[in-house]
């Protein structure tokens, strides 16, 4: 029994992920809306379970599959030296369009506001070309190539690794060193390598550490004390930190567990009875094509769960999991169309991969993650997952000449 429940979930990884991912979210809408959109996502699950289970089982003896890069050993090495040299380029560039190191400003300041706005200036570069490459860099190449490097040639990652964890944390978002690091953390895991999986661990909290220091100057230890650091929070007394303790702990609870259901609660709440049906609109190809307006649904949710902010000005939006954008558009034909192309998809990845479980894994966990409060062309485009299988389909001849070197150790 134990054996079967092993090879299954093997076998359906990314299948097993999502559902979690589902349960999560879930919970998440069973605490703010109760039962009342239970019967709309039980349309997206069985259309997702059932069409998952019915192309596995279709195309189980099916003896396709992506045919192996032929291109000589020799030419693939060639290539990853420049894939290297175009990101340390790139980031060179970055910092030259910015006008500066983003994280190096901030640290020189002690204005708390100063430094936000140093913040705000990086997502103001008026290049959407840099923008786009800088997404891919740290989305999909950076992540690929630190997983790819540690494997065959631990000289050239060390390099790489301290190059690309500057620039993401130059561009200081706590989530981009994370983002740059999980799929070689988890590929450490799964091949039991804890202590090294537990420095790539220790890197990205010290690297999220920092951040909080270079952003929040009042909190910086002497030398840069700042008990005189210009606009920065007045001290607050033992009862007040515990109370704003607890606050952050709640908090927290929300945002993981809550936070991510609520959402997708909204969208069914004010979709369509206050905001109406897309029918392609809610796309931006399909509203290009048609001639209408382009709707933006998260940022119309945004408006109707936050008014007073959207009277006063502020532009946000309601980022809510991949199929409740297909929902808005088509309604429960939309949930059902979102569960069958997510299984065609993963049944599609599972072939790519074949019985490489450690690095489907690796590869993947984090862009079915991002499902959860992102679209799925957005994850899969800009988002940087399907250049993630490109670049795992051409470098799987040495993916799997290092995987056969350490199973002829291991035996030998």
């Amino acid at each position: 029994m134990l054996i079967t429940l092993t090879r299954f979930l093997k076998s359906n990884s990314l299948f097993c992920i999502n559902i979690l991912v589902l349960l999560l979210l879930l919970f998440g809408l069973l605490q703010t809306y109760g039962t009342t959109y239970l019967p709309q996502i039980g349309i997206y699950v069985v259309a997702f379970v059932g069409c998952y289970f019915l192309c596995r089982n279709r195309f189980s003896n099916w003896k396709w599959s992506l045919r192996e890069n032929s291109i000589d050993r020799k030419w693939m090495l060639r290539s990853i030296d420049t894939l290297m040299i175009f990101t340390v380029g790139f980031q060179i560039l970055h910092y030259y369009v910015m006008g500066n190191v983003p994280v190096v400003k901030a640290m020189l300041s002690t204005d708390y506001y100063h430094i936000t706005q140093i913040r705000q200036d990086i997502k103001a570069v008026d290049s959407s070309l840099i923008n786009y490459a800088s997404s891919f860099l740290l989305k999909a190449i950076i992540p690929f190539l630190l997983f790819l490097l540690y494997s065959i040639d631990k000289k050239r990652f060390w390099v790489y690794f301290f190059v690309s964890a500057f620039y993401a944390l130059a561009l200081m978002q706590k989530a981009l060193i994370v983002t740059i690091l999980i799929p070689l953390i988890i590929h450490l895991l799964l091949n039991r390598k804890w202590w090294r999986a537990t420095f790539f661990v220790g890197s990205f909290i010290a690297g999220i550490v920092l951040l909080v220091l270079t952003t929040n100057p009042a909190l910086r230890p002497a030398p840069f004390d700042c008990g005189a650091c210009e606009n920065s929070a007045p001290e607050k007394d033992k009862d007040d930190k515990r109370v704003a303790s607890t606050k952050v702990a709640d908090g927290l609870y929300h945002r993981v567990f809550v936070t991510t259901g609520e959402i997708v609660g909204d969208w069914f709440h004010y979709i369509p009875d206050s905001i109406p049906y897309g029918y392609g609109n809610g796309y931006r190809l399909g509203a290009k094509f048609s001639g209408n307006e382009y709707m933006d649904y998260a940022s119309l949710v945004y408006k109707k769960i936050r008014p007073m902010e959207a009277e006063m000005g502020f532009d946000g939006t309601a980022t809510a999991a991949y199929f409740m954008y297909d929902y808005a558009n088509f309604g429960n034909w939309g949930l059902a169309l979102a569960g069958i192309y997510l299984a065609v998809f993963l049944v599609f990845v599972n072939r790519l991969f074949k019985d490489d479980f450690n690095n489907l894994l690796s590869l993947n966990v984090l862009f079915l993650l991002w499902l959860s409060s992102a679209r799925f062309t957005s994850t899969l485009v800009s988002g940087g997952w399907l250049l993630v299988l490109v670049l795992y389909w051409f470098y799987q001849p040495l993916i799997a000449e290092f995987k056969q070197k350490q199973l002829a150790k291991k035996t030998a």
